[in-house]
Formats: C-alpha cells, structure tokens, sequence
C-alpha cells in the first residue's frame, strides 16, 4: 500500500470524497436512497418547488447532471412536477412528494444514528472554507488549522501527517 503522506493533494481530497461517498451510500440504500438524492429532496424540502435550472445551481452541479437524476427520482417517486399554476408562474417546476419526505426523514433518522464517515465540526468547517475559497477564486484558510499550517509553510502534504480529528 501506498504512503498517503507521499500524494498530492487532489488525490488526497478525492480519495477521501470517493470513500466517505462510499460509506454514506451503502448506508442510505437501506432506505432506497444515495446521498446525491438525499441533497435534492432535503433543497425541494426547504425551499419549495422550483425550476430546475435554479435546482441545478442551488446544487452546483449541471442542468444536465440534474435532469438526468430527476427522471430516475420522478421513477422513484420521490420527485414530481407540479404545474405552473399551482406554483403561480410559468415554467417546469420540481417538487419533493410524499413519498420522498417519507424516506427523506428515514434517511435523516439515520445520519442521526451514525457519524458520517468520522468528519467532526473542524474538518466539515475547513472543508467549507476551501469549498467558498474555491469557488470565489481565491483559498484561505482558517489559521491555526492544518490546512492553513499546510498553506503557510510551503508544504500542501504537511497537512496529511496530522492526527485524525475526532468524531
């Protein structure tokens, strides 16, 4: 095996996405659901319908990437179209059903039941962080963490020698 400490940083973060993904999605099948599903519905739930283009963005990710989810979702049950009139304006509005609040909060029942994948308040608030740098252009880093210890001293993978964080 491999020295985690020897990788570059990319590897290092999609390595770990790729696992705690892994981990959290063989959880939520026991509910016939992934967590990419989990986010949908949990956006349709809070905010309403909505368009989905405007889904697509609330979720980062493509029109496409969506559309495609949706229709396998609209399959599930768990997401339908409701018309323009019930919503008030025009255009192709998506909404959570009831039969996705139901396994949404079977889902919910069992995050709470287990931690996701060991990520503790200070990794998920760096993890933040370098999601908002990123997408502003720009990574900063909260000081004191290892990220920003990391950033500081030249060395992207001094990070990666640290401990693991508790939870």
């Amino acid at each position: 095996m491999q020295n985690e400490g020897d990788w570059e940083p990319v590897r290092l973060l999609s390595t770990a996405a790729r696992l705690v993904r892994r981990e959290v999605d063989n959880k939520l099948r026991t509910v016939g659901l992934t967590q990419e599903r989990v986010t949908v519905l949990r956006v349709l739930l809070a905010e309403g319908p909505m368009r989905r283009a405007e889904l697509a963005r609330r979720l980062r990710v493509t029109a496409q990437t969506l559309g495609t989810a949706l229709v396998s979702m609209a399959a599930q049950g768990l997401v339908e179209e409701v018309s323009a009139e019930t919503v008030g304006r025009s255009g192709r509005w998506m909404a959570i059903s009831e039969r996705g609040q139901k396994l949404l909060a079977d889902a919910e029942n069992l995050e709470q039941d287990n931690s996701t994948a060991g990520i503790g308040p200070e990794l998920r608030s760096e993890l933040i962080t370098l999601i908002r740098g990123l997408e502003h252009g720009k990574q900063q880093r909260p000081s004191g963490t290892p990220l920003a210890a990391a950033q500081q001293d030249g060395n992207p993978l001094s990070a990666a020698s640290e401990p693991p964080l508790p939870g």
